[in-house]
């Protein structure tokens, strides 16, 4: 009994280094609360989350220049989505992490990056904005998510999206 709880522990590592070392970027637009949302979700993990010893959620962002439908611009979403890795890429130095995605609506951009230690991270995100984004309005949360219903809630596609784009096996 031990031996195949080892094997499946074992397992579940495999899969979840797997998803850190090769994310699935998917970008999509919906509409939630009947308004239009655009994502950029990793969906390599919809099959292994909620990862265990990543029960933190950082979920921080910024405003942006939005166009009549709250969104982005392609030029925006390009800026915000290197602002999204720079902030994963400066967080995993400091302890083990993934970037799940961000969402963007009404002028506001949010990036999810699950986190096994958040003390010290909030200075982090604080040091990324200072050096890319000046005077940009921006906020930072740190939560325990041990569920991760942030990334099932805010990045996940929902079912009307999952059948507006044929994804049946989710």
């Amino acid at each position: 009994m031990k031996r195949i709880a080892l094997a499946l522990l074992l397992s579940l590592a495999a899969m979840a280094a797997q998803a850190q070392e090769d994310p699935d970027w998917w970008n999509y637009q919906s509409e939630r609360d009947g308004r239009p949302y655009a994502v950029r979700v990793d969906m390599s993990l919809r099959r292994v989350f909620p990862l265990s010893g990543l029960p933190y959620v950082v979920v921080t962002g910024t405003d942006y220049a939005a166009g009549a439908d709250g969104l982005p611009g392609a030029d925006e979403q390009r800026r915000l989505d290197a602002l999204s890795e720079a902030l994963a890429a400066a967080i995993s130095r400091k302890t083990r992490s993934i970037y799940a995605g961000s969402a963007a609506r009404d002028g506001l951009q949010r990036s999810y990056i699950y986190v096994s230690d958040p003390n010290g991270i909030a200075e982090i995100v604080a040091g990324v904005y200072a050096r890319l984004c000046k005077g940009c309005k921006n906020a930072a949360e740190i939560r325990a998510d041990a569920a991760w219903s942030a990334y099932r809630d805010a990045l996940f596609p929902d079912e009307e999206t999952r059948r507006r784009f044929g994804l049946r096996a989710y």
